[in-house]
């Protein structure tokens, strides 16, 4: 059975699409209420489709296209080896998306999975439509811009599945999304058998080349709320890292940044602020130092990666009772009224490779991707009776 399908996609009508770019942008699109004012409209046919996102580098500047695809993947628990998680997800995260969906019968923002494609194989089967004018364009608040190309190709989407079909795929964002398709396809399926291409088998999904170099990965920086009192805490720290005050610098994020930079990749670290406080604080895995022979329940492999350190070996050792918020803009990190905020780094691509190929997972909300996909460009309706082949 195919591992990707097409569907038939809810969009933006192109004449009204200044009525959704808000939308498109994160402040979320209601369908049903598009669909009965015509600002959205249904594919009448089955279709994949071809998703490009032009926009900067976050520190040079300089413009880059990353091209993906949109469109379904076969739902598969955990696991199978087809497709698997690189972050844990929280219940209750899982259990509002599950709301969700029961709610509205719909997804409008697909799960992001990566797949391994060097030859870029996947990429010359669009080399066509990329040169075409696309079905959608929009630009978002952030100034990415958007393109869609609608493609209904039999022969195209054939070769598409039989390009898919011995892939893994690797998901880097909407963990919640993709449990909670799977709760929901399996309520279904109790009620009445599900056909095989049944529509509620499969998740919306928008998948991108892992070997892209414009998959720029970015992190997501803790704000703690019941943190303990610095000082307490970087004496407790002590035992663990090497501590580097950084004078005056809590309201200089580019002090922070530059500290976090000049450090050896390998050597984990983050830098902690505290609220009122004047100066912020590097902190640094002591070379000596073992997550595992401290206790810290992780694969060998991951024991020096900068999630597993932060959160599991700092902050549940030193602040036993603090609750942990996870947050992309660093900007709003130290903007949120939190007791405390913890400055990180991003992953690389690879790292985020390994942790799935061991079969692990990292703390839920390490890691986001730069430019966020758009919410609404495409949804798609879940219909226990519509198959999607």
């Amino acid at each position: 059975m195919p591992q990707i399908a097409g569907l038939r996609g809810v969009l933006p009508d192109p004449a009204k699409l200044k009525d959704v770019v808000a939308g498109l942008g994160g402040a979320g699109i209601d369908v049903a209420k598009g669909l009965a004012a015509g600002t959205l409209v249904r594919d009448a046919g089955r279709a994949v489709y071809r998703y490009h996102q032009v926009f900067s580098e976050p520190v040079t500047g300089r413009a880059l296209v990353r091209k993906m695809v949109v469109c379904t993947v076969r739902l598969e628990p955990w696991k199978e080896p087809l497709v698997r998680p690189h972050e844990a997800t929280p219940p209750a995260a899982t259990a509002a998306a599950l709301a969700q969906i029961r709610a509205t019968k719909l997804v409008s923002a697909p799960v992001f999975a990566g797949y391994r494609d060097p030859a870029i194989e996947i990429d010359r089967l669009f080399r066509r439509v990329d040169g075409e004018r696309p079905t959608l364009e929009a630009t978002t608040p952030d100034h990415t811009v958007h393109r869609l190309w609608r493609v209904q190709s039999a022969e195209l989407i054939g070769a598409l599945r039989h390009q898919f079909a011995p892939k893994k795929l690797c998901v880097l964002d909407g963990h919640d999304r993709y449990e909670a398709l799977l709760a929901y396809r399996d309520e279904l399926g109790a009620k009445q058998p599900l056909a095989m291409y049944s529509s509620a088998n499969y998740a919306l999904s928008c998948l991108v080349n892992l070997d892209d170099p414009t998959l720029i990965v970015v992190p997501r920086h803790r704000v703690v709320r019941g943190a303990a009192p610095s000082q307490a805490v970087l004496a407790a720290a002590r035992k663990h890292f090497v501590i580097d005050r950084l004078a005056g610098a809590a309201g200089d994020l580019g002090k922070q940044l530059a500290a976090l930079a000049d450090t050896i990749a390998h050597q984990p670290a983050f830098v902690v602020t505290w609220a009122g406080e004047p100066d912020a604080w590097k902190l640094t895995l002591s070379p000596d130092v073992s997550a595992i022979g401290e206790g810290v329940q992780v694969h060998r492999a991951l024991q020096r990666l900068d999630p597993i350190v932060a959160d599991q070996l700092f902050v549940a050792r030193t602040m036993p009772d603090a609750k942990l918020e996870a947050v992309v803009s660093p900007q709003a990190a130290l903007a949120a009224k939190a007791d405390a905020v913890i400055l990180m780094r991003p992953l690389t691509v690879e790292q985020i490779s390994h942790v799935v190929e061991l079969g692990e997972v990292i703390p839920a909300g390490s890691t986001a991707f730069h430019p966020p996909l758009a919410t609404g460009l495409v949804s798609a309706i879940i219909d226990p009776d519509e198959d999607l082949v």
